[in-house]
């Protein structure tokens, strides 16, 4: 008993300084918290996943950049100003349906996912058109694992989760999640870069 009392004041200590620290700059921490997690989600990808013998170092700053950038502070807007305008603030199970619906069926498919796929095909060197066409083509790939991966999960934040750590709980789930967007949305390029010279 002691000692489960011992860790969970050590485990909320750094929880409560992170809840005061994005209460009082709510886009700084959103952006660093999401700019390291997309770097290293990426890594893994790249090393475990993908077993590249070396780390594509442009792929990973995009990456890292994107995520801070809209997964932070983008997601930030959406989930705690624009959702909490629209909906309300509420956690009754009612609003947070109407919550987890938009992000499903329009923030994912027609905002997050497009402005990822423009983004990456402008830093590949391809342009955002590219990216776009590239996103119509794995759009179904990326959504379903998304349903799968996130309906039950922003259930459970929307409803249970303060403003305050939403995005920070959201990075933690997201660093699966990206794995498997980075693996997706990279496939190509992956079997590209491996063919043959001449293929």
């Amino acid at each position: 008993m002691v000692l489960m009392g011992t860790l969970r004041k050590f485990a909320a200590r750094p929880l409560e300084a992170y809840a005061a620290s994005s209460r009082a700059f709510p886009l700084s921490v959103a952006f660093a918290t999401c700019l390291l997690k997309g770097s290293a989600s990426d890594l893994v990808t790249q090393k475990v996943v993908e077993e590249k013998p070396a780390v594509d170092w442009r792929r990973n700053a995009a990456f890292a950049a994107f995520s801070g950038a809209y997964l932070g502070c983008g997601q930030h807007f959406v989930y705690n100003v624009l959702f909490t305008r629209w909906f309300g603030p509420g956690a009754a199970m009612g609003t947070v349906i109407k919550k987890v619906a938009a992000d499903a069926l329009w923030h994912t498919p027609m905002v997050y996912l497009p402005l990822y796929y423009a983004f990456q095909g402008t830093v590949l060197g391809e342009g955002p058109v590219a990216g776009l066409r590239k996103f119509s083509v794995e759009w179904l790939d990326c959504m379903k694992p998304y349903w799968s991966m996130w309906t039950f999960f922003h259930l459970a934040n929307f409803r249970f989760t303060p403003p305050e750590l939403r995005i920070g709980f959201i990075a933690g789930m997201s660093f699966l999640w990206l794995m498997v967007l980075s693996y997706v949305s990279h496939r190509a390029h992956v079997v590209k870069d491996d063919a043959p010279a001449g293929v």
